[in-house]
């Protein structure tokens, strides 16, 4: 979901508390999971922590530092066409009932080569016979396409290819949130021909949606499309970007992605200490149990189909903050 980086929101938090509820319970994503269970490579207790626990879908991200440089354990190759689905992950994955969310950069890295392979040799067809449909929840366009540069025929091209293979895989588009210390939201003009560039890309998914990493917001320094380029609360944050998303997709399906990690954990150890004095280091917690609490029943009060966690796969174990209070609220839906 999905590059991790600031962020805190707001627009109309009346407007998200009086919307009618969900038609349908939203899907909980997992993307990655802490360190201790990734690092093992145990597919069987990865899929059946996560089921145990309410998560119904699992991104396959094993990113677990983004600062001086990021690193992973790689085992993303295990989902990745070709492949085989007696292969242990798809085999874990089947039995276990989680759902796959496939991420475009790992089918199609390329754009430019999506229509130069054919239907049958398509790494989404690959990953089909792997996995079996059922078991593919959703396939993710390219990551914050409209803030990147990325051009809007990539994403154009993505979803075409998904809808020939299969018309019923929705496919799933995140945005970046308004980061006001970036040079590109300078300007309320700037703001808005970014906006506007969301609607536009929009229209090559079937669900749409932002990130939201608001704790602390003076560190997240993320505005609503609604804010004026105001930083906002964390309270403020998820009504914020939940509203400007029905009003302009009334039609689609929404999804957030939310914070499962401390923006310290994505530093590597040394270098964190080494440039981040630990009076600073302890300004910067992870979401608390309320704070949890409160993005998960706003983003549900605004009829959000797809929640979906982003950082968790940073944190050292399974025991640590918010990890255990994001299974919590999984639980309890």
């Amino acid at each position: 979901m999905i590059r991790t980086r600031l962020a805190a929101l707001l627009l109309g938090l009346a407007v998200a508390l009086a919307a009618p509820g969900p038609a349908r319970a939203a899907d909980f994503v997992a993307a990655g999971v802490p360190k201790n269970i990734a690092a093992s490579r145990d597919y069987g207790a990865i899929f059946r922590h996560l089921r145990d626990n309410g998560i119904d879908m699992f991104f396959p991200t094993f990113q677990y530092q983004e600062v001086p440089a990021p690193r992973s354990f790689g085992f993303e190759s295990d989902f990745t066409p070709p492949c085989s689905g007696n292969a242990p992950a798809f085999a874990a994955l089947r039995a276990s009932g989680v759902r796959l969310v496939m991420p475009a950069e790992l089918l199609y890295p390329d754009p430019g080569r999506i229509n130069r392979v054919s239907v049958a040799a398509d790494p989404l067809t690959q990953l089909i016979a792997c996995a079996g449909r059922a078991n593919i929840g959703a396939v993710t366009n390219y990551d914050e396409a409209a803030m990147h540069g990325i051009p809007e025929s990539a994403a154009q091209a993505l979803y075409n290819r998904v809808k020939q293979i299969d018309p019923s895989l929705p496919v799933l588009m995140v945005h970046g949130p308004i980061v006001i210390d970036k040079p590109q939201f300078s300007s309320d003009a700037k703001v808005q021909g970014y906006l506007q560039k969301v609607v536009r890309y929009s229209r090559h998914a079937d669900a749409v949606g932002f990130d939201v990493y608001p704790v602390p917001s003076p560190i997240a320094k993320i505005a609503t499309p609604g804010s004026k380029r105001a930083v906002v609360s964390p309270e403020q944050a998820i009504a914020g970007y939940a509203g400007f998303l029905k009003a302009n997709f009334p039609q689609k399906d929404t999804l957030l992605v939310l914070q499962g990690f401390a923006y310290t954990d994505l530093y590597e150890r040394g270098f964190l200490e080494a440039n981040v004095p630990a009076a600073m280091r302890a300004m910067i917690p992870a979401p608390s149990r309320s704070q949890i609490d409160m993005m998960v029943g706003q983003a549900v009060s605004s009829g959000v189909d797809y929640i979906i966690w982003w950082g968790q796969a940073a944190l050292k174990s399974t025991n640590a903050a918010p990890w255990p209070d994001i299974l919590r609220a999984a639980r309890r839906r």
